[in-house]
């Protein structure tokens, strides 16, 4: 169970924390316009609303441009690593190819020294006769 108590995975990683429920409401409170607000004439009120509104849109626009830049570089980070753990599986798989060959090599010269330890057994056991 994920943190809303639903039976689906929990999408949260490092760094990221979800909002405290009990701040989140489903009806935020209104704006508390003050006295100046109240004292302007209809038309300055329809004005200020309007650059407002205009404020505001201009927020969203600039956070859903940083969301999807975001996203791209995202995706694009997560493509590096993909890249990278081939990257890695393949060094590895070449490490491991160099370390088999090091060893069927040693064991080579470890056959070839034995070879010839019993071959100088063999000679210095023929001069003592």
């Amino acid at each position: 169970m994920n943190a809303n108590g639903k039976d689906e995975p929990d999408l949260m990683v490092d760094g990221f924390h979800r909002l405290d429920g009990r701040l989140l409401v489903s009806r935020p409170p209104k704006i508390q316009w003050g006295a100046i607000y109240k004292e302007k004439s209809e038309a300055d009120k329809i004005k200020y609303l309007e650059k407002l509104a205009a404020s505001m849109n201009h927020a969203a626009y600039l956070v859903q441009e940083e969301r999807n830049h975001l996203g791209q570089l995202c995706e694009k980070k997560e493509g590096q690593l993909q890249q990278m753990m081939a990257d890695i599986s393949a060094n590895n798989n070449m490490l491991q190819s160099e370390v088999t060959k090091m060893n069927e090599q040693r064991q080579g010269f470890n056959q070839e020294v034995a070879r010839l330890n019993a071959k100088i057994r063999e000679l210095e056991g023929g001069d003592q006769h």
